[in-house]
């Protein structure tokens, strides 16, 4: 039976379907020319019928992630690499590496394999897993999981050993420098350009079973990518503030900077200054508990020769078996364990042990 138009109401065909059909038309005909679900919605009726639709938000190319640590069983406190490696090694992208749900931090993947150090300030049994975020053309994928055992403290350990003040330190204790991001100014102006470097300090407490130790002021200074401190009058910088900065420590010792890798100056191999001030030291500027951090020396060979704007400067004749602080002051022990690359950023943690 045919459809009918009676005012602004639709009849529907009842002897064959139970779609309305506002228009005039051969029901048949359109059938055949667009779909019920298509028809419906030139004719601007509602029905019964509903398109949907999926997105795909990484490829087809299907991956495989595996997980390792560098050990099954660490101490609080210390050190741990976490490697993801990802097949085909052609995929390219991130991976985020999880203790249970909470993110420990992403990597970038080189040839397949992305790596994060990290550490953890607390005893027991994680659940480690990698994800791989997938791309336009490789599907996501996520590691079977690896079991990592925490330690308590064995209540002994070695103090951090001092590396000098240095000409450069200026008390930054000014409210304005209490700030995780010291790339810029105060006022955000003379962002420095390099490397991006996102460092992680912990700072435990050697005499009390080397416990987290929680409101220590951490301040940390640096040149930039071509050797240069902020707010010196002999480097023409007074009144710049980029690149100095200091944050206090949380309940489990932790406080996080984003910077760049320092470039170098003459007689100096690529370093961090870093003071912590503590019980040990509230407010001295003595140069009590300082040290220094330091890089791998063919990390900064390469990137003094072929990244910019390091190499303008080229390749420093000081090495840090040569550097005065590296090897007469600290032995060679605070040396950073980077995850990540020159082109993406890195990413480090350090431990430090007080009194200094």
């Amino acid at each position: 039976m045919p459809q009918s138009m009676h005012g602004n109401s639709c009849v529907q065909d009842e002897e064959h379907d139970h779609v309305e059909w506002c228009p005039k038309l051969d029901r048949r005909a359109a059938m055949r020319l667009f779909g019920v679900a298509a028809l419906a919605n030139v004719a601007g009726c509602s029905s019964n019928v509903s398109a949907s639709s999926a997105t795909t938000t990484t490829g087809t190319t299907s991956t495989t992630t595996t997980l390792a640590a560098s050990s099954t069983s660490v101490a609080t406190g210390a050190s741990v690499t976490l490697t993801a490696t990802v097949s085909p090694s052609a995929a390219a992208g991130t991976v985020t590496f999880y203790s249970g749900t909470t993110a420990l931090g992403s990597a970038t993947l080189s040839s397949g394999v992305a790596t994060l150090a990290t550490s953890f300030s607390s005893s027991g049994t994680l659940t480690l897993t990698a994800v791989y975020a997938g791309n336009s053309v490789y599907a996501a994928s996520t590691s079977a999981a690896v079991t990592l055992t925490v330690t308590g403290t064995t209540g002994s350990c070695s103090v951090t050993l001092e590396g000098e003040e240095g000409p450069y330190f200026v008390d930054d204790s000014a409210t304005g420098f209490l700030r995780s991001n010291i790339l810029s100014n105060l006022d955000g102006s003379s962002t420095q350009t390099g490397i991006p470097l996102v460092l992680t300090i912990y700072v435990y407490d050697a005499k009390s079973s080397c416990s987290p130790m929680q409101s220590v002021q951490v301040d940390i200074w640096h040149c930039n990518a071509s050797g240069i401190y902020s707010d010196e009058s002999v480097e023409s910088t007074l009144g710049q503030t980029w690149l100095r900065g200091y944050q206090i420590t949380d309940s489990t010792g932790k406080v996080t900077f984003t910077t760049i890798v320092p470039g170098w100056y003459q007689g100096r191999t690529t370093h961090i200054h870093l003071r912590l001030r503590s019980t040990y030291d509230e407010t001295s500027n003595s140069g009590t508990n300082t040290t220094q951090i330091f890089f791998n020396q063919t990390l900064i060979d390469t990137i003094d020769t072929t990244i910019a704007p390091y190499s303008a400067e080229g390749q420093n004749s000081t090495t840090n078996a040569s550097d005065h602080v590296y090897t007469g002051e600290t032995n060679g022990t605070n040396v950073l364990s980077l995850s990540g690359s020159v082109s993406a950023g890195f990413t480090a943690t350090a431990n430090f042990y007080l009194p200094i």
